[in-house]
């Protein structure tokens, strides 16, 4: 098996750290590759984004170099799905090297409008709502100086996923995806998830866990051994 670089996007207040876990469970010939997003992490100090678009304009740069001379697959959770899929839309624009395979979990399709703009919540509903999904520790969200710090990130993130709308320029990706889904996300319904069959010409598999919107966390190893088995089948093709 070749090396196989994953470039992995986080979710609406994630930074790299969320995928630095993975690496010891992912298999030797794949290489972890978390992509950093400005304004957290070490990139605390660069602005926030205003819209995905100046996401994409922001790393795509900063991987030329792998997307050119590397074997690689994308994995996206939730905004990450998005940053993925105009990355790799990006890509084809560049007449670049597309990649192998894409993981995209918790998420409907880019196509499908986001319903809700809690962006525009007050901070007590909107770390309401941060809550019920589970993706933050508690002691954090207790915290109320730890809060101020990250509730201004989320908060951008979450508008950029909200207002962003789909171009249908015909693309599809030329890869096989993976879609991942928590069967208690209340962010996605089933028929919405099938969908993502529209936006590849290749296969499209699903799997589907007892979960809610973090159920990446919960079954993490099982997780990762569904991305160590579909790559190991790609790179023996």
């Amino acid at each position: 098996m070749n090396k196989i670089i994953l470039l992995c996007f986080p979710y609406a207040g994630g930074s790299s750290a969320a995928y630095l876990s993975w690496k010891k469970y992912l298999d030797s010939n794949i290489e972890l590759c978390p992509v950093e997003l400005s304004g957290r992490g070490k990139r605390i100090n660069d602005p926030l984004y205003e819209c995905v678009e100046d996401v994409i304009n922001d790393i795509f740069p900063k991987f030329e170099n792998i997307i050119a001379n590397s074997s690689y697959a994308l994995y996206g959770h939730s905004m990450g799905c998005l940053l993925a899929y105009e990355f790799a839309r990006k890509i084809r624009a560049c007449g670049m090297k597309e990649p192998l395979h894409a993981f995209l979990s918790g998420r409907f399709p880019p196509f499908i409008e986001s319903k809700t703009k809690k962006y525009l919540l007050t901070d007590s509903e909107f770390i309401k709502d941060i809550a019920a999904f589970g993706g933050m520790n508690r002691e954090i969200l207790n915290n109320r100086e730890l809060m101020s710090f990250f509730l201004p990130i989320i908060r951008a993130d979450y508008r950029i996923v909200e207002l962003y709308r789909h171009v249908d320029d015909g693309f599809r990706f030329n890869c096989d995806l993976t879609i991942l889904n928590g069967k208690y996300d209340d962010l996605i319904i089933e028929n919405e998830v099938l969908r993502w069959r529209e936006c590849t010409n290749k296969n499209c598999s699903f799997y589907e866990f007892y979960g809610g919107h973090f159920f990446i966390n919960e079954y993490k190893e099982r997780v990762i051994g569904i991305i160590n088995e579909e790559l190991e089948k790609v790179s023996m093709t």
